[in-house]
């Protein structure tokens, strides 16, 4: 599974890339909204509650299914957001963007932990139990929490260095300044960064 500190940067990218998008187009700053930031960080972590509550992960014969980790599972909370805000008389575009913000973390859990390529996940339960995981893996699997842990370090590092330029590009790519040359260099650079971890993380044991 991806780490805390991924999945929040997934939040984070994504409440980053939108406000820069109502920006380029109001031609004016958006205000910091920490209240719906850090909604974004709770979604984005959320199906991992599984840990503090094993009633959430069902036993099969040969296999445990984490079930908040199906698509169900992590857009059930962005579903009652999105519902949350029509009740609340939100409505135009901005909900809109908003609705969008929060299926795209809620499913970038998956993808993140998908592309560890350790842990197979129960995608559509409880239409199926069968699971799905990817034969390779981009990113590294996060490490046991121990300070004496060399992995978790290391794992992390790779972690960050795929996640990081990747959503520095993405950022920097919806900005009319990443239309320059320089701008593009930019972006190309950090890809290519990203690229780079990605490679390291692949010939890893899974």
């Amino acid at each position: 599974m991806s780490s805390f500190i991924g999945h929040s940067l997934a939040g984070l990218t994504t409440y980053a890339i939108a406000q820069q998008f109502q920006a380029d187009r109001s031609n004016q700053s958006n205000q910091l909204d920490w209240k719906w930031l850090l909604w974004l960080l709770v979604i984005a972590s959320s199906p991992d509650i599984d840990y503090l509550i094993p009633a959430l992960r069902v036993q099969q014969v040969d296999q445990t299914l984490r079930i908040t980790h199906s698509l169900l599972g992590v857009l059930l909370l962005p579903g009652c957001t999105i519902l949350g805000l029509w009740l609340l008389g939100n409505r135009g575009k901005g909900y809109k963007l908003q609705s969008l913000q929060v299926v795209l973390v809620g499913l970038s859990h998956l993808l993140l932990d998908l592309l560890t390529g350790v842990f197979p996940l129960p995608l559509l339960y409880p239409l199926s139990t069968q699971v799905f995981k990817l034969p390779f893996g981009l990113l590294p699997s996060a490490g046991r929490i121990q300070l004496s842990n060399y992995l978790l370090y290391r794992n992390l590092l790779i972690e960050l260095g795929v996640l990081l330029p990747l959503s520095m590009s993405l950022l920097l790519s919806v900005r009319d300044s990443a239309r320059s040359p320089k701008g593009l260099l930019i972006v190309a650079a950090g890809l290519v960064v990203s690229i780079c971890f990605m490679v390291w993380a692949f010939t890893l044991d899974r």
